[in-house]
């Protein structure tokens, strides 16, 4: 029995470790960027050997995907702990938790940009990332959309809508060679359009 449980300590220690790791390296490649980044800064700033970081992970190609993961897996646990699974609802719990971790937010919107290079690390991962719409594409038809009568918008907000999706076509399109950027940029205007008799416009 004693066996057993000493076998567990350093088990337990090591998961903790690889961790704080993560944890250390999301919080560098946010503030300096990926490319920019080094595992000797990492070790540093964990008090460690570059050996006894590399004990963990093999490189830091490894430790990106990690981080990368550690955004996702966080946000899918944030969503399944919600009593809302409506569309609009889920959508905007993840803007609102993209709010209260600015530092996993920060790192995500850096690395976008940064693996636009196809020969990025992360390229792969957000190619699928953005190519990844059929399951909101599927829930549209049943979802229960807030009556829009009861909407109040300004004329501000929706600027700042167009140019959220200006901005964001712009960077999807260096992933998803599909991608009509205009014809999305359309579709908003006519969404907008078709909106605006229900929604109180304000100046």
């Amino acid at each position: 029995m004693s066996s057993r449980t000493g076998a567990r300590g350093p088990y337990r220690k090591g998961i903790e470790r690889r961790r704080e790791i993560i944890a250390a390296a999301a919080e560098l490649f946010a503030e300096d960027g990926y490319k920019n980044s080094s595992v000797r800064e990492l070790a540093r700033r964990l008090g460690l050997t570059q050996a006894g970081v590399l004990h963990h992970f093999s490189d830091k190609e490894e430790l990106l995907v990690e981080v990368l993961e550690l955004r996702d897996t966080s946000v899918s646990e944030y969503l399944a702990a919600l009593p809302d699974t409506d569309l609009p609802s889920r959508s905007r719990a993840v803007g609102r938790y993209s709010a209260q971790h600015e530092g996993l937010t920060s790192l995500f919107i850096m690395l976008s940009a940064e693996a636009i290079d196809s020969d990025h690390p992360a390229h792969d991962y957000f190619t699928e990332h953005y190519r990844a719409t059929a399951d909101v594409a599927n829930r549209l038809p049943e979802t229960d959309f807030p009556d829009p009568h009861d909407g109040v918008i300004s004329a501000d907000l929706i600027a700042t809508l167009e140019r959220a999706v200006q901005d964001g076509l712009q960077l999807q399109r260096r992933y998803r060679e599909d991608l009509d950027a205009e014809a999305a940029l359309d579709a908003f205007w006519h969404l907008v359009a078709a909106a605006r008799h229900a929604w109180v416009i304000q100046d």
